[in-house]
């Protein structure tokens, strides 16, 4: 028994060394201001690529990676087959949503004990029973939805990026030796995000667990209400941890496919800035607006592909990180160790989906950059018929309203959209504010 301990201890010690060597690498660049240039770090960065996908197929959401296949999964139904994984996750979102919803319409002392409500007899135990339940069936949806398209190979698209896999070569990624290790440099740091994120969910969900069953006094007078809450408490951690480790695991795979489109764009701008300073001919402007208008439609068809998914994360996510402060700063549900725990998921929330819309929206608002230098550069050249019509082609785009990351059929994702998001969510708070928190606090000093 000693001995497998020390053996796990020593597997521990020796995982957790080769990640510290690995962000000492990238640590170093950072502090420096400079951008990581060696094999050791681009091995490091395939490295944490190939483990955050191996930690999402952990989770179940087995959707092949960059080695994408367009091999079908579907049974005679059209739907997506099941593991006996599967299975066990959907039965325990049946019984933790059915227990939620019991809990909380159910006024019986007995029926709450033999379920486990964790907040038994608290004051703000209705709302909090109606967020779990609810965040619980838009994940699970959520997953099913995603595993299901992926069975029907319609992820195909983010084999594009699978070149990352065995190294970051400028010449595989047609892109420019700087431009493709800021790529890498981003990709690193996306990825060590998402990684100890999934990691620390978790640690995450069993903290919440503990916060609402141990600072509950009737816990402690009753042991069968203690017994039945951490037992069915624990299902409810299990699956939960799956269902948004799957959100987050498919979300870096969307990211990290939209950002290979977005730099060999930002690679074509360089390119643009450094024919600008010298004299080319058509054929040469030619075919740069050739490649130009090859990466536009590979991104475009990328942004269409997920548009839906997208929109999905913008509007849920965002609703979640509004409802989260609006708990935890507004209504202060059932104590202040987890209000503020609330308060600060939601602005960890927001802040997280506006920087995500100011990054990618900065990226596509350089393409309008491509309208003034493609116009200089045509008038320096002579151009025949073709050429120009290329030319011409390429501004419309870049000019167009419909350029840049899709959200539903109703936005596209440009800089001004951070803005936007961020004002939106403030007048939504607001709203929350002055139409249910005067019911709220009259409510409160009645009880």
């Amino acid at each position: 028994m000693t001995t497998i301990v020390l053996h796990a201890l020593n597997k521990l010690k020796k995982y957790i060394s080769e990640k510290l060597s690995s962000y000492q690498v990238c640590l170093r660049h950072i502090v420096a201001f400079t951008v990581p240039d060696s094999n050791e770090f681009d091995l490091a960065v395939c490295k944490l690529v190939k483990r955050t996908e191996k930690l999402a197929i952990v989770f179940q959401l087995d959707i092949n990676g960059p080695s994408q296949r367009s091999v079908t999964g579907v049974n005679a139904f059209g739907y997506r087959r099941y593991k006996w994984m599967d299975w066990l996750i959907t039965i325990n979102v049946l019984m933790s949503v059915t227990r939620f919803i019991v809990l909380t319409f159910s006024t019986s002392d007995s029926v709450a004990i033999y379920l486990g409500d964790p907040l038994f007899r608290v004051e703000d135990r209705q709302v909090l029973l109606v967020w779990f339940a609810m965040a619980m069936s838009i994940m699970f949806i959520f997953r099913e939805w995603i595993l299901n398209l992926n069975a029907k190979g319609r992820f195909e698209i983010l084999s594009t990026w699978k070149v990352c896999c065995n190294g970051f070569d400028s010449s595989n990624l047609q892109m420019s030796n700087l431009v493709a290790r800021r790529f890498r440099l981003t990709i690193f740091l996306f990825s060590i995000f998402v990684h100890n994120v999934m990691l620390l969910i978790p640690f995450f969900l069993s903290l919440l667990l503990l916060v609402c069953t141990l600072s509950n006094p009737w816990i402690f007078k009753m042991p069968k209400l203690a017994f039945f809450a951490f037992v069915l408490g624990s299902s409810s951690i299990f699956v939960g941890d799956f269902l948004l480790a799957a959100v987050i695991g498919f979300f870096w795979y969307i990211a990290c496919s939209i950002y290979f489109h977005l730099f060999r764009l930002y690679d074509l701008l360089h390119c643009a800035k450094d024919l600008n300073h010298r004299l080319v001919g058509g054929k040469q402007l030619g075919s740069f607006c050739v490649s130009i208008i090859r990466h536009l439609n590979e991104f475009e068809a990328v942004s269409h592909k997920f548009r839906y998914l997208l929109l999905y994360y913008v509007s849920i996510f965002a609703a979640a990180g509004d409802f989260d402060i609006f708990l935890g700063m507004i209504v202060k549900v059932y104590n202040d160790f987890l209000a503020n725990l609330l308060t600060i998921l939601g602005f960890f929330i927001l802040l997280s989906s506006l920087a995500f819309s100011l990054i990618f929206g900065d990226f596509i608002s350089q393409v309008n950059m491509l309208t003034v230098k493609l116009h200089q550069l045509s008038t320096k050249s002579r151009l025949t018929m073709g050429s120009a019509n290329k030319v011409l082609e390429v501004m419309d785009r870049a000019a167009g309203p419909y350029n840049g990351i899709k959200i539903g059929d109703f936005v596209t994702l440009e800089k001004s959209f951070a803005i936007s998001f961020l004002l939106e969510n403030m007048s939504i708070l607001m709203l929350f504010i002055c139409n249910i928190g005067p019911y709220l606090g009259s409510y409160k000093s009645s009880a």
